[in-house]
């Protein structure tokens, strides 16, 4: 019994740290999770993370690494190890910021980019698109083309440059092809896609789509579908009208193009995502609406009436992730929709989430 007693406030204090480690908002502790919420914030951004339990951290980054993530975080992209994060900064000096996938640690900033903002992976490698479509100082602006880099993820060395259109933003990847939306960036003044042969990084050929292509989604039949969000006119500001938007599909065997005309473009960063079994294409102008994609007129039904900064869709649970902004220093929230359109979900996050991101 004594030795019971002179034991007992060793296990007291132990359960006295533990719990006080448990409670402590601050923290760190890597939790198993496959969900990550990108939010461009303002001075700068973040990345929120939502466990199995459904329990959000948000500064997950900074409350691991002990720095802030940087200004106006863009896109993001994750494979078995790591998590890459582009960052658009203020002054031409982009970067992306790679950290472990098990715990959120630095490993390196991929650097050399003037204004980098999209990023996906495939095989061993990963592309990253880069450039604001213009050179000059305002109101004398020219629009210019821009470029795509190529980035080993053996070792993260980023390759030679690949001339592309202006502004470009979205890329995706079918057939052994990557497909870059090239948007105008600030020139706003590009209506096309670059086609990249992956096996040799060379330019194979140019297609014409609607105005401004922002955002893209790849379907069952590997055909491509790009959201324009059309050319703006600020004449009469603050009122913008925007013209020549719409959906444009590319029918990848022959790059045949079909568009339909959009009245209401959406100011959505991420604009458009496939569902689980990649037949039915998600978009947003002024509300959320479901295009199957053998269809050949846009839909009249909304799906949600709501408009939102970004959109996904969860791979497993073909759920629809919805991230709403509010401004740049209020944070936002990520609501969650089953395919039937009923809402299940919703989490606080960082200010101005633009995309959901999930890992296997």
């Amino acid at each position: 019994m004594k030795k019971v007693l002179r034991l007992l406030p060793f296990f007291l204090m132990a359960v006295v740290l533990f719990t006080a480690c448990s409670d402590d908002d601050d923290d760190v502790t890597p939790k198993v999770s496959s969900i990550y919420v990108l939010n461009e914030g303002n001075d700068n951004g973040s990345v929120s993370i939502v466990d199995e339990n459904d329990q959000v951290t948000n500064n997950y980054y900074e409350a691991v690494n002990g720095l802030p993530l940087g200004k106006f975080p863009q896109s993001m992209a994750v494979n078995d190890t790591h998590v890459f994060i582009v960052v658009t900064t203020q002054n031409g000096a982009g970067y992306v910021e790679v950290v472990e996938k098990e715990t959120f640690k630095h490993v390196t900033s991929i650097t050399g980019f003037s204004y980098p903002r999209e990023i996906t992976l495939m095989d061993g490698k990963a592309y990253v698109s880069n450039g604001n479509g213009q050179t000059g100082e305002w109101p004398n602006t020219v629009k210019q083309d821009n470029e795509i880099y190529p980035i080993n993820l053996s070792d993260f060395s980023k390759g030679n440059a690949i001339g592309v259109g202006a502004g470009p933003e979205k890329m995706v990847v079918s057939n052994g092809k990557l497909y870059v939306a090239n948007s105008g960036g600030w020139s706003n003044d590009d209506n096309t896609v670059t086609v990249v042969d992956t096996s040799n990084d060379q330019v194979i050929e140019t297609i014409t789509v609607k105005a401004c292509p922002k955002d893209m989604a790849v379907d069952a039949n590997g055909d491509i579908w790009v959201y324009c969000g059309g050319k703006p006119d600020y004449s009469n500001y603050p009122a913008v009208t925007y013209a020549d938007a719409g959906l444009s599909k590319i029918t990848t065997s022959s790059s045949d193009v079909t568009s339909w005309d959009i009245a209401t473009p959406s100011g959505a960063v991420k604009s458009i995502a496939i569902s689980k079994n990649e037949k039915t294409v998600y978009y947003i102008t002024d509300a959320v609406y479901a295009m199957d994609i053998d269809a050949t007129e846009l839909p009249e039904a909304k799906f949600i009436d709501e408009t939102y900064y970004g959109i996904d869709v969860h791979p497993n649970t073909d759920d629809l992730w919805l991230c709403k902004k509010v401004d740049a220093t209020t944070p936002g929230t990520v609501f969650v929709y089953s395919k039937n359109a009923e809402m299940a979900k919703q989490y606080k996050v960082g200010a101005m989430p633009n995309s959901t991101v999930f890992a296997n």
